[in-house]
């Protein structure tokens, strides 16, 4: 067990990624990724869940709509 400090604002936005009883270790757990390679990284986007056709279309729409704004 270690003890950490963290300033008013860091520990809001940490304790705002808390869910039922998380713990702040299960949060930083969960939410920070280990060091590693980009081997690592491809298999961590492997085991992500396959996107519906709903979230897939609002993603695209997302994207699209972007670009119009940078224009």
């Amino acid at each position: 067990m270690k003890t950490i400090t963290l300033n008013e604002a860091a520990y809001e936005r940490l304790k705002a990624w808390k869910t039922g009883g998380d713990s702040f270790s299960q949060v930083v757990l969960r939410m920070v990724p280990k060091r590693g390679t980009f081997g690592d990284l491809e298999d961590a986007f492997r085991a992500l869940p396959t996107l519906s056709a709903e979230h897939y279309r609002t993603l695209e729409e997302t994207i699209a709509s972007r670009g119009e704004q940078a224009r």
